[in-house]
This record gives C-alpha cells, sequence and structure tokens, in this order.
C-alpha cells in the first residue's frame, strides 16, 4: 500500500510520550515498600527517570495507521487478511499462555 493511503494517529499506548512505565515496576509498590526507598528513587520514579521507550510507537507518540476511506477494495481486502491473521495469532498466543499456567 502506497504512504498516502495512511494517516497519523497518536499512539494509545504511551497517549504520545514515547515512553511507558518499566514492566519491571508495573505490580507498583506497597505503601511500606515506598516508604522503605529512600528520596532519591522515589524523585526519581516520579520523574520518569526509569520509563522505557514505548513498543508500539517507538518512542516517536505517534502510529501510522491505515486511511481505509483511500484504499481500493483489493487493498481493503488485504488489509482485512490481515488484520484476522493478527487477531488469530493474539488468540493462539492467549491461549498457550493460558496452557502453560495451567501446567500443560
Amino acid at each position: 500500500m502506497q504512504t498516502e493511503k495512511f494517516r497519523w494517529m497518536i499512539c494509545d499506548c504511551c497517549e504520545g510520550h514515547g515512553k511507558v512505565d518499566n514492566p519491571a515496576f508495573s505490580d507498583g509498590f506497597t505503601g511500606s515498600e515506598w516508604n522503605e526507598m529512600d528520596d532519591d528513587f522515589r524523585d526519581e520514579y516520579r520523574k520518569g527517570t526509569y520509563d522505557v521507550q514505548c513498543s508500539e510507537c517507538k518512542g516517536s507518540g505517534k502510529v501510522k495507521i491505515p486511511d481505509v476511506s483511500r484504499m481500493t477494495f483489493a487493498e481493503k481486502r488485504v488489509l482485512a487478511a490481515e488484520r484476522r491473521e493478527a487477531r488469530e495469532d493474539a488468540e493462539y498466543r492467549r491461549q498457550a499462555a493460558h496452557e502453560q499456567r495451567m501446567g500443560y
């Protein structure tokens, strides 16, 4: 597909900032853990020092999305097939992760 058949959109993952919270801290901290940390760490954490680059937009804060209104019928069919395959792959990965958690 040609580049003019795409448009830019603010990244949903990082909301346009290009950075997200470090996955190492995804479970957060308890109040007691937070109180045990030194002031320097807490200040750096609040400033976003430990944030990592967004994997969706690669740090740009925006993503290219297809502009369906400019696509031909054939291009729309290709896009639909790609999206269907992505959904099926995601479903397979979810099932595999579930089976792994269950010990299968």
